[in-house]
């Protein structure tokens, strides 16, 4: 098997049965398989969750990357899909946008919630389907997005996205067709539900209420709150065991999940215990923020923690714990036949032009030593508020393959490291991250086994902004760059944002019509210096991103080549803002080439 031959699985899931669910892209885009069973749905599925019965999945999908989601109920027995709502030109979720949390089923299963922007593009309503019927139970000024039914069935939990760092919690009473929002707090914090209590007279959550980082905790129906765990790392999120006995969660330790559990309940509710470790489940990615890529814990009917693990020297494979027992058992072998040999990160710390700690993984390729010194590759997350996680990526253990090291910063804006941190890179795109950035290339720079005059540069999406913006505005540094999607114009790319994030643009990037932001948005768009370009730079984009606009990246290409600099551009047909395994060895091989060559 090849580096790019594994099997990318998320978003796990158990029936009351037993039966497991998960999204896999062997087939070459995310698709549903039941028991490794293939359940073919068209486009590229973000979302498989069952109906409370186990007769249904419920499924969203991305039929062409756009990212206009389709939802529909999929019966496993017969394959058929039956859509919900499949309009063009409109998105629906059913939880946090690229996430997997949230249950769009209640308890009973007649009712269905989701998020439509059909209304207006840029914002997210929230609907609840019944017996064949729709109705708007939360209109929109923001992105509204349902979090879960009460267990009886009567209120609707809702989640108000308005920026990563800045949510609200509203609370649907569905027969009175009545919302009212259910904490209040100054400034910005996060309200990250995990699940109702069984009496439905509050919520756990993960929040960042009066703290910096996120902590677990109980809030009422009536805004008090009760606080279980309030580590100085992230809690970024949670399960309930079925019984509602049983309260299971992750805390971020430089993108290393530590899992924990205990029993709840009591007056008020809350820990009954002290909170156990929980054990047999190797080191690893566990939770994201929101379920990112699946990374969110479950329970299955029988009260056992499915976890869904990450590590960065193999693929990603399922857990089973038995809480009770302190053991766990792996279900899955899906690196079957990956290379030996693969390297795990390390975590190591860059010091910024501002005296700022910036932690980064580091991962060292065999045989590089002081007298035979490698090159190395930064490859910069996107989001930007995601994080740099020890996890599995092809293009990364493909390079050190090659004899080329690999460094992967958790920059200014980065999550998982407190609010404060995350929100220090809003309005500075291209400002204090890029010095965190000159940072990294500084710490790699005096490793013994590393020679700081052949570094690279990658990244996507936000990352392959910085990638470019490294090559225009430190081009003494680097002696290649890739970009993946990457802005770089700040004012174009603000002008083409996706329409729900256009609400946000102005307090996350800037305001282009102030005469003072439009100044330091010019001044820190790659298209701006790219006269100043030293290293070969190669350009990658999706046809059909809507995140990132493909002019991004060709009018980048366009004015290197009129400058005379070393340039390729290459854009994929049929490819939003992700790349699927139908593009992932073509492209992870000439990402590898190109530093091969210029490195």
């Amino acid at each position: 098997m090849s580096l790019t031959d594994f099997e990318w699985v998320t978003g796990a899931e158990a029936a009351a049965d037993g039966r497991l669910v998960w999204l896999s892209d062997r087939t070459g885009k995310p698709q549903p398989w039941l028991d490794g069973v293939h359940l073919p749905v068209p486009g590229a599925v973000r979302r498989c969750t069952w109906r409370p019965d186990g007769v249904r999945l419920l499924v969203l999908t991305d039929p062409d990357g756009g990212e206009d989601h389709w939802l529909g109920e999929l019966d496993p027995a017969t394959g058929n899909v039956d859509w919900l709502v499949a309009e063009k030109g409109v998105r629906c979720e059913i939880g946090a946008p690229y996430g997997s949390t949230g249950t769009p089923y209640s308890a009973d299963g007649k009712l269905i919630a989701y998020a439509s922007n059909a209304r207006d593009r840029e914002v997210f309503d929230v609907l609840v389907r019944e017996g064949g019927e729709t109705r708007t139970v939360l209109r929109g000024d923001d992105r509204y997005l349902p979090m879960g039914f009460s267990p009886d069935s009567r209120l609707l939990l809702v989640q108000e996205l308005h920026q990563n760092t800045d949510h609200r919690l509203h609370v649907v009473d569905l027969a009175s067709g009545t919302a009212r929002r259910l904490a209040d707090h100054d400034g910005p914090a996060k309200y990250l539900p995990v699940a109702w209590l069984p009496d439905s007279s509050g919520v756990y959550l993960a929040t960042t209420q009066g703290r910096d980082s996120t902590g677990l905790a109980v809030l009422s129906l009536t805004g008090e709150l009760t606080w279980l765990d309030t580590p100085d790392a992230d809690v970024e999120g949670g399960a309930l065991s079925p019984d509602g006995t049983r309260l299971a969660w992750g805390r971020n330790e430089h993108g290393y999940t530590r899992l924990f559990w205990s029993r709840v309940g009591g007056e008020p509710v809350g820990v009954t215990g002290e909170p156990v470790a929980v054990t047999g489940v190797p080191a690893g990615l566990a939770v994201c923020e929101h379920g990112m890529d699946g990374f969110a814990l479950r329970f299955t009917h029988d009260n056992r923690l499915l976890v869904q693990l990450a590590r960065g020297d193999a693929a990603t494979e399922l857990f089973l714990a038995d809480l009770d027992a302190g053991t766990a058992d792996q279900l899955s072998d899906f690196g079957a036949g990956l290379p030996d040999g693969l390297v795990a990160p390390t975590v190591v710390h860059a010091t910024s032009a501002d005296g700022l700690r910036v932690p980064c993984l580091l991962y060292r390729p065999p045989g590089a030593s002081a007298d035979a010194p490698a090159p190395v590759v930064m490859t910069v997350h996107g989001g930007p508020e995601s994080q740099a996680y020890p996890a599995f990526y092809p293009m990364v253990q493909a390079l050190l393959a090659e004899g080329i090291g690999v460094v992967s910063p958790n920059y200014r804006g980065s999550s998982g490291y407190g609010l404060r941190y995350q929100r220090m890179i809003y309005r500075d795109w291209g400002g204090g991250d890029l010095e965190d950035l000159a940072a990294t290339a500084a710490l790699v720079a005096g490793l013994d086994w590393a020679d700081g005059s052949r570094l690279g540069v990658h990244g996507a999406s936000y990352g392959g902004f910085a990638a470019l913006s490294c090559v225009t505005r430190q081009p003494e540094l680097w002696r290649a760059a890739v970009s993946e999607c990457g802005t770089s114009d700040l004012l174009t790319d603000i002008e083409h944002a996706p329409p729900t994030w256009r609400r946000r643009t102005e307090e996350w990037i800037g305001n282009p019509d102030d005469p003072e932001d439009r100044a330091r948005l010019v001044e820190h768009s790659p298209l701006t210096h790219a006269h100043r370009v030293q290293a070969p730079v190669l350009i990658l984009h999706g046809e059909n991103d809507t995140r990132v606009a493909p002019e991004e990246s060709e009018q980048m290409y366009r004015r290197l080549k009129e400058l005379g600099k070393t340039t390729r551009l290459e854009l994929h047909p049929g490819v939003g803002h992700e790349v699927d395994r139908e593009g992932l060895a073509d492209t992870t091989a000439l990402i590898v080439d190109w530093f091969k060559t210029h490195l």
